[in-house]
């Protein structure tokens, strides 16, 4: 799926990664072996973020850093008592599901507010609000940011007939792709309703339905923290290529499963081979949108292109993934940062930001 990136260029002019040498940070992350109950068992070591703890860990420890890798648990007071005794001067949170529950992603950094101990990435607001994908489009369009229309569905019975086909079937709260496939982009009315019933008894969730884009897929890294000392800085987009898919989306399988067909099917391209103007349209959107959702630290915004060229905002993603391969680490190499200096960058945006 992934297209290697080309050698990183020179340096950002406004890397800062003087003064922040010799930390003391505590890696704090969730298993979710325990809450991957449909993921096949081939795939749990790669889905599971103990893995991409380790892999920050090193990496931090490589540049310098006193770093301590933590399990959240199901001791949170426990927890909390260590994190008081550590002396960490941070946390690298990577807390993603607390007590084996996506929904409770966000208590994890309420609970280091709470602590007042400084942490990376975004707060408890920003990871509530674009966690519910609706609520994330609503704002958008309020803002005036062009987003694909939608529907939210708790039944499949009652279906307004208002959307133009083809339509996308989403979970309305997850990440990664989970219960996304070929299927998931329907033709027609019985189509729609089957795959609403199917998010709806698979996922425990509402469904959103929304109006296929059916152009080019982009995706920017935004690092900063909005601020005058550490604006928001919007990284070189990269692009999903898509090759035999009749449906052009990124599934769970094309993301995650190597040994899946689709997987082969998806190349990520880092550059995106775009125009300069595109590059630039598609960068000053990305900061509006950190801007809107008070976002801080590192986040990605997805995007696709109409049949007119217009960019339309999917998703929006405060602390997308970090791991070695994943996409927003290429996306940092091809703009001059080594995997080291990505997070180490991360670890000084969550100290500018300090206590909140």
């Amino acid at each position: 799926m992934v297209e290697p990136p080309r050698d990183g260029g020179m340096k950002p002019e406004w890397l800062q990664l003087k003064g922040i040498a010799s930390k003391r940070i505590i890696v704090l992350y969730t298993s979710v072996e325990h809450a991957l109950t449909d993921v096949p068992d081939e795939l749990r070591d790669l889905l599971d973020l103990a893995e991409n703890a380790r892999a920050i860990t090193n990496a931090l420890r490589d540049v310098g850093h006193r770093v301590e890798c933590v399990e959240f648990g199901n001791d949170v007071c426990r927890l909390s008592s260590r994190l008081r005794a550590s002396n960490a001067e941070i946390v690298f949170n990577l807390a993603e599901c607390p007590l084996h529950c996506y929904d409770k992603e966000p208590h994890a950094a309420a609970l280091l507010e709470l602590l007042k101990v400084p942490y990376t990435g975004n707060g408890p607001f920003s990871l509530v609000v674009c966690k519910d994908k609706a609520l994330t489009k609503e704002i958008l369009l309020a803002h005036g940011l062009p987003s694909p229309r939608f529907r939210v569905y708790s039944s499949s019975q009652s279906i307004k007939p208002d959307l133009c086909f083809p339509l996308v079937v989403k979970p309305l709260r997850e990440d990664g792709s989970i219960g996304i496939a070929e299927e998931s982009v329907v033709e027609n009315q019985r189509q729609l309703r089957d795959r609403i019933a199917q998010v709806l008894e698979q996922q425990q969730q509402r469904a959103l339905v929304e109006e296929f884009v059916g152009g080019r897929e982009f995706n920017v890294v935004v690092m900063g923290n909005g601020t005058r000392q550490d604006p928001y800085r919007a990284l070189t987009p990269g692009e999903y290529v898509y090759h035999t898919q009749r449906w052009r989306v990124c599934t769970y399988e094309a993301k995650w499963n190597q040994k899946h067909p689709s997987y082969a099917a998806v190349e990520a391209c880092y550059p995106a081979r775009i125009p300069a103007s595109l590059r630039r349209r598609l960068q000053k959107m990305s900061v509006a949108c950190c801007q809107i959702f008070e976002l801080s630290g590192y986040a990605r915004i997805d995007f696709r292109l109409d049949a007119t060229g217009e960019p339309h905002v999917l998703e929006v993603n405060p602390n997308p993934d970090l791991s070695p391969d994943a996409g927003s680490s290429h996306t940092a190499q091809i703009s001059g940062l080594s995997y080291p200096e990505f997070l180490q960058e991360i670890v000084r945006l969550g100290l500018a930001k300090g206590t909140r």
